[in-house]
């Protein structure tokens, strides 16, 4: 990803200053100023001196920083965790403070209503979606029930206040592609200021019961909260950005905002963290016998992108890395790329079934991220996470999406980890079950449907 500038290191100080001074902070890539802190009204003023505060949230839930993954096969805790997480914390915003959501769909009635009764309480809420999650070819009534709730009770507020929807042509921020990345920002939660998740989980049912997902939090940290806010400024504007890729670095973590698009954006990114990766001389307790190990979870890899990165992983397992993969859609030059190495057949398993026997997937894998332990940019006891919305396909690129990239060990164990059960726990049928659903598959293809036409990559 694009190398930060002196000038850039310098305007994400200032980011930092300024946010601990109360001031405005700038964008660290853009160059441009954040939306100001909203200033309270003459009524609000009067309010305070009469020791009236705003409506107090109905729980009291801070949100804890970190990772947090979902499991559809597993009991109702381990299967709604995240879907809990951010209900929790929509209920946990108190009056006139503001939620901001960017997320491909939102469909799930429990957190529309959630988000209605935040509006309700004083909350200022903001909600995008991709316009083809809520259309007449896609009806979504839950969302347009949430739009028009959104719309009321709005003439007292200040216009930095004040709740609405927006629904992308295709990438917010981009002339292609499409609305992908899925963000949750929260000025107040609980006891937590400045809480931004992020990850794979899409504001829906589907997500929750059928999706393995991830997603991560970061609180109390105002800088990396106002470059969220200011991507979503930008996307609610639904307009092309000529610089659209945006990457900001502080300490251990670093974002990247795609589409990828604009100046330091001639290489492929995924790639070019790859070829910085060295697959022998790890130390320091990393990697495996002093080989780097990867482990990876991705619903899609596919088309030219996917083949380019297949090989650069094909040739990484021959030079020795340790490497495992678990996945729910890769194309079928991509599995042939890693299934035929020097090796043997790459460590890949598939995470997706078909339990309803109707020969198409119904639940699978939705995440995208990889933990590497070992040689990365000349470091042999690197720890390194990548996690975000983005699929390694090419439209990815093309499209509103967060990567995010966390130097650390206890981060890149929880991933690795995680990928390490999946692959040894695959969802399975047994005995008459299976058979079924070997004998539903087969006739499906023969109609011409694929099985995995029922995974939603997105």
């Amino acid at each position: 990803m694009r190398r930060l500038s002196a000038a850039t290191v310098l305007a994400t100080s200032l980011i930092v200053v300024a946010s601990l001074l109360g001031g405005l902070p700038s964008s660290a890539s853009a160059g441009q100023s954040f939306e100001p802190a909203p200033s309270l009204t003459a009524s609000q003023q009067a309010e305070a001196r009469r020791g009236v505060g705003p409506k107090p949230a109905p729980d009291k839930y801070t949100p804890p920083a970190g990772p947090k993954f979902n499991n559809p096969l597993a009991g109702k805790e381990a299967r709604g965790r995240i879907r809990r997480h951010l209900l929790r914390t929509i209920n946990s915003v108190p009056g006139r403070e503001q939620i901001r959501i960017a997320s491909w769909n939102v469909k799930s009635t429990d957190i529309q209503n959630a988000l209605i009764r935040a509006h309700e309480r004083g909350v200022s809420v903001r909600v995008i979606i991709d316009r083809g999650n809520a259309g007449p070819a896609k009806p979504n009534p839950g969302f347009d029930r949430m739009a028009r709730k959104l719309g009321e009770g709005q003439k007292s507020r200040m216009p930095s206040q004040k709740s609405f929807t927006r629904k992308c042509v295709s990438s917010c921020r981009y002339y292609s592609g499409i609305a992908h990345t899925k963000f949750f920002l929260f000025s107040k939660a609980g006891k937590a200021h400045n809480v931004v998740i992020y990850g794979s989980n899409n504001a829906t049912d589907l997500a929750a019961h059928s999706q393995w997902n991830d997603m991560f939090t970061i609180k109390g940290r105002g800088n990396i909260y106002q470059e969220f806010l200011h991507i979503f400024d930008q996307m609610r504007r639904d307009q092309p950005i000529k610089q659209a890729y945006e990457t900001y670095a502080h300490g251990s973590t670093t974002s990247y905002f795609y589409p990828y698009k604009g100046q330091g954006t001639g290489d492929d990114p995924l790639l070019r963290d790859l070829n910085d990766i060295r697959c022998k001389g790890a130390t320091g307790g990393t990697g495996t016998n002093g080989r780097t190990k990867i482990r990876i979870a991705q619903t899609s890899m596919h088309g030219e992108r996917g083949k380019q990165i297949a090989n650069r992983l094909r040739d990484m397992y021959e030079n020795g890395c340790d490497i495992k993969i678990v996945y729910a859609v890769f194309g079928n030059q991509v599995l042939s790329i890693l299934r035929h190495t020097s090796r043997g057949k790459m460590p890949i398993r598939q995470i997706a079934q078909d339990f309803d026997l109707d020969g198409v997937y119904d639940k699978y894998l939705h995440m995208k991220n990889m933990a590497v332990s070992g040689v990365y940019k000349g470091r042999t006891d690197a720890n390194v996470t990548w996690n975000g919305s983005a699929n390694w396909t090419g439209v990815a690129l093309a499209s509103d999406e967060i990567v995010m990239r966390i130097i650390g060990p206890r981060i890149r164990a929880q991933y690795a980890n995680w990928v390490d059960y999946l692959y040894a726990n695959p969802p399975r049928l047994t005995g008459a079950e299976a058979v079924e659903a070997r004998m539903a598959r087969a006739r499906v293809i023969a109609s011409g449907i694929r099985p995995e036409s029922g995974i939603e990559v997105n």
